[in-house]
């Protein structure tokens, strides 16, 4: 009966390490729920389901989306396979606030073929469009004019 008390609290210990773990996963991934936008690239969205849309130039593909926070950098993998990318995107995943983040390509991997490094390595930086914040998305490119009158 002794021996079993340790294993018990092993077992528990593991199990709240578990949890704990894929809650901090799970805040991760809550983060990105949204859509965010890159000045010179595609916009992201990002479902609570993990699925993602890409949009740019008017197209919008769907994928699905994994975001590794235990690797070192933080790593996000694009399933892309089901659209005309048709490939498995590989990132490193940098949130440097709430409002911004960082996606750095690193490998591509095409339907079929292996996965190699990624001929892209600029970096990509997003910033998250809050629908409710007049300054931001289409909005903040109105202009409001007077006009004036001439005698």
């Amino acid at each position: 009966m002794k021996n079993q008390k340790p294993i018990k609290y092993s077992a528990a210990m593991l199990l709240s390490l578990v949890c704990l773990a894929s809650s901090c996963q799970k805040s991760e991934r809550e983060f990105l729920i949204g859509r965010w936008q890159n000045s010179s690239g595609p916009n992201m969205i990002f479902n609570k389901d993990g699925s993602v849309y890409s949009v740019h130039m008017g197209k919008r593909r769907k994928g699905a989306y994994y975001l590794d926070t235990e690797s070192k950098p933080q790593q996000m993998v694009l399933d892309m396979r089901n659209t005309e990318i048709n490939a498995v995107l590989f990132f490193d995943f940098n949130a440097f606030s709430d409002k911004h983040i960082e996606l750095t390509p690193t490998y591509v991997q095409k339907r079929g073929g292996k996965k190699k490094k990624s001929d892209l390595t600029r970096k990509l930086l997003f910033q998250r469009i809050d629908p409710n914040d007049p300054l931001m998305g289409t909005n903040r490119f109105s202009v409001k004019t007077t006009p004036s009158e001439n005698n």
